[in-house]
């Protein structure tokens, strides 16, 4: 991102001095934008592991071989997943 524009998108009240709390709203802002991204690549990456796994594109020798790597790459998916949306769920009582 050029440096510029993102100075510019970071001065919210156009005053062209860039306050603290504007940087933490900017910080705010990327760092949940990150983590939603991560999210919903975990998904992705669960749906289209899910069905190569059950297209029978890969012989069911190497998917016994690879199980255990498989298993714990699905429930560490399934950990940034819950993580975030309960996160989510629990900074919205806050």
């Amino acid at each position: 991102m050029n440096a510029i524009k993102f100075e510019k998108e970071m001065d919210r009240d156009g005053d062209g001095i860039i306050s603290a709390e504007e940087v933490q709203v900017a910080d705010q802002h990327q760092k949940a934008t990150i983590q939603s991204r991560i999210t919903v690549a975990s998904f992705i990456v669960m749906v289209l592991l899910a069905c190569v796994l059950l297209s029978g594109l890969i012989p069911d020798s190497r998917i016994q071989a690879l199980s255990g790597l498989i298993s714990t790459l699905f429930v560490a998916l399934a950990g940034i997943i819950g993580a975030y949306y309960g996160m989510q769920a629990w900074m919205s009582r806050k």
